[in-house]
């Protein structure tokens, strides 16, 4: 067997990957195919008696596209999804201007003025509707045709349907019945264009998604100190001794074998604290050694270390989020065979009970204008634009429109500690010693970049001479000519010197003689962090933080911040664990160790003051760093679902009181006509009430 990837093109929504993935299991020949509609990718697990070219085929034999996704496919790769985008925008473009006049002609209807007759010349609506619906909105027939074909029914089916009703029966109106008003080309126009915007957006969070995995890989160092000199880091393999020096990445997942260093693995445990590491212990890719030259084993190669981890973890977690259209997909495989068979009946008992088939054909017209599923089409769409809107508005950046409707189902809230529910610094809690002696800590740590060391200041300060850094340990410094070490347990007990250790996190002070001075340090926590736990919780919903920390120190904040309950210890696999076992959850952090749980809750939601993998792996962005904006979201995601219910309902009454009256022959095609209209106006005039909503 093996495992080959591929960029799967032509996917629009989880009904294309489930086809994909369908085709691809169901064939003998290939062991396992994981489809992941987020990235656009294909895992295949395949007889390596057959070629990549045989599983494409399988691909294409169900209407979409496959490339190999290696290096001498990603010219190819790249080539496509550009020409795509930029065929994407321009439909977007062309069509919002041809739309506009259209939309102009139907509100002067609506409002019964006509001071821009023109634009209800029937000859030009047709000239403006045909590229709309022929041009830009092929799309749609050609993902109706496939999704038929693989006895599917789902969203481009319903908007192929309604446009085409709109638009066809617009133009018997108006050719075979000389009508001039109450044509209806601009509400398949305006579906196409709202559709086509929203595939823009899609593929903007789409490219948001890849740029998070392209920036963990660029992250990684190029070249590799190893025993031959200066390798590519794709050459080094497992049992290869590298160096690592002050200052570098580490390159590769190894174990040390010679050397002591500080490493700061804030990146994948979120902590500020650097960890002082020895011979026999592992060092993860990507870590920073701060003060130590280390020589260490390959433990994993690049395929298989931390970051290459990290990124299969992401697209997994990414992979499996709900489709927000999923709702309406399954109302379309029910609504739209029903409308037909409605339209049938009404035009054969019609031409039976008349003998006349002109009423017959107008009767039917007017059921299937009338039950036009339009503004079902329309009803998620636009209350999701208008939620975003509102939003932004209010500091929440949105990537990923799922996340307005899942945050109402969310039931337990999991906070990462640094920089989300603390600040991400240091201050300094109680000082144990005189005057003098914290004079003399604040001259030492001046010259440190040790993260505790910038809680320690003084207005006046000695001069030090002979200063040295012990790695992993603290400093050393002349001041007056008699030396001062500051540090921790360990370079104390290295010096002979009494103490009392400490539980917290602490800086000792000491000359050559005996223990001066105890500093001990606490993380700031964020002033609104007990507020928005407070509101959670009477909301009913359960807070728990997810921290790399010690269990003591993660104890004392859970007192603090009257948490539910605090995991400490946690690796950035264990969170995304956690995460992932709990269903229905948000994931609020900031760090890229927090990339992988971000991407695998229900709803990740990112600070915007902490790193940018972050951000692009979660589906939400606070912006400012204010934690309390949590409670804006849930708010924005009520009033969203909300919205998308009165849009159903909207949607839904002129069928429901339309259908019956139009089977019987009391609506004409041009009064259901308006009500089609009608009913689309109905929902985006009731959507766009949401961007005026206070929160």
């Amino acid at each position: 067997m093996k495992s080959q990837n591929f960029v799967i093109t032509g996917m629009t929504c989880a009904n294309c990957a489930n086809t994909v993935s369908k085709a691809l299991n169901s064939s003998d020949k290939i062991k396992e195919a994981t489809v992941n509609l987020a990235t656009e990718k294909a895992k295949v697990i395949f007889d390596d008696n057959i070629s990549d070219q045989e599983v494409i085929k399988i691909v294409e034999k169900v209407g979409y596209g496959a490339i190999v996704n290696d290096k001498k496919h990603q010219e190819k790769i790249a080539a496509q999804a550009r020409k795509r985008d930029r065929n994407l925008r321009l439909s977007l473009v062309v069509a919002t201007v041809l739309t506009l006049p259209l939309v102009i002609a139907m509100f002067e209807g609506l409002l019964g003025t006509h001071y821009l007759m023109f634009l209800h010349d029937p000859v030009l609506q047709l000239i403006l509707a045909t590229p709309v619906q022929f041009i830009i909105g092929w799309r749609f027939y050609v993902g109706s045709y496939h999704a038929l074909k693989n006895g599917n029914a789902n969203m481009d089916v319903l908007v192929a349907l309604g446009t085409s009703v709109a638009y066809f029966s617009s133009l018997v109106l108006a050719v075979f019945m000389g009508q001039k008003n109450a044509l209806h080309f601009e509400s398949a126009m305006v579906i196409i264009t709202l559709v086509v915007l929203g595939k823009v957006l899609e593929h903007n969070a789409k490219e948001k998604t890849t740029q998070a995995i392209t920036r963990l890989m660029s992250s990684r160092v190029k070249m590799v100190h190893t025993e031959e000199g200066d390798v590519p880091l794709e050459q080094v393999q497992i049992g290869d001794v590298i160096q690592v020096f002050p200052g570098e990445k580490v390159p590769l997942d190894a174990m040390i074998l010679k050397g002591k260093a500080s490493f700061d693995e804030s990146h994948l445990t979120g902590e500020a604290l650097p960890v002082v590491k020895g011979d026999d212990e592992t060092l993860f890719e990507g870590t920073v050694n701060l003060d130590g030259s280390i020589k260490a084993v390959v433990v994993r190669d690049v395929n298989d270390s931390t970051i290459s981890r990290m990124v299969e973890l992401m697209e997994e977690a990414q992979a499996s989020k709900p489709d927000i259209q999923k709702f309406a997909d399954r109302l379309s495989n029910v609504f739209v065979p029903i409308v037909l068979v409605i339209s049938l009946l009404t035009f054969i008992v019609t031409w039976a009970v008349t003998g006349v088939l002109l009423t017959a054909i107008m009767h039917a017209v007017a059921t299937l204008v009338i039950a036009c599923p339009c503004a079902l089409g329309l009803a998620t769409p636009t209350a999701i634009i208008s939620g975003t809107g509102l939003a932004a508005k209010n500091g929440l950046l949105l990537k990923n429109a799922n996340a307005l409707e899942l945050t109402n189902t969310v039931k337990t809230v999991f906070f990462d500690k640094t920089g989300t529910i603390t600040t991400g610094e240091f201050e300094l809690s109680n000082f144990d010693g005189s005057s003098e002696d914290f004079k003399i800590l604040a001259s030492l740590e001046k010259h440190s970049n040790h993260p505790l060391a910038q809680a320690v200041k003084a207005e006046k300060t000695y001069d030090v001479e002979n200063l040295k850094e012990i790695a992993g340990r603290g400093l050393s410094a002349e001041i007056n000519g008699r030396r001062y070490f500051a540090g921790n347990a360990k370079l104390m007990e290295e010096q002979g010197l009494q103490f009392e250790e400490s539980t917290d996190t602490v800086i000792y002070l000491a000359d050559d003689e005996k223990l001066r001075a105890t500093a001990t340090f606490k993380s700031a926590i964020k002033a609104e962090s007990v507020q928005t736990v407070a509101e959670l919780k009477k909301a009913g919903i359960r807070t728990v933080m997810l921290t790399g920390d010690n269990a003591n120190s993660a104890k004392k904040i859970q007192k603090i911040v009257n948490l539910d309950e605090v995991r400490s210890n946690l690796s950035p696999e264990d969170k995304a664990q956690i995460v992932q076992e709990t269903p229905h959850s948000i994931m609020v952090g900031d760090g890229i160790n927090d990339a992988i749980a971000l991407a695998s809750s229900t709803v990740g939601v990112a600070m915007a003051t902490g790193s940018d993998i972050a951000m692009e792996a979660g589906d939400v962005t606070i912006m400012g760093g204010k934690i309390h904006k949590l409670i804006d979201l849930f708010t924005v995601s009520r009033k969203t679902l909300r919205k998308i219910k009165q849009n159903y309902f909207w949607a839904f009454i002129y069928n429901i009181i339309g259908i019956p009256l139009a089977a019987f022959g009391l609506l004409n095609p041009m009064v259901a006509a308006t009500a089609m209209s009608l009913s689309s106006v109905s929902v985006i005039l009731n959507s766009l009430l949401l961007t005026k909503a206070k929160l």
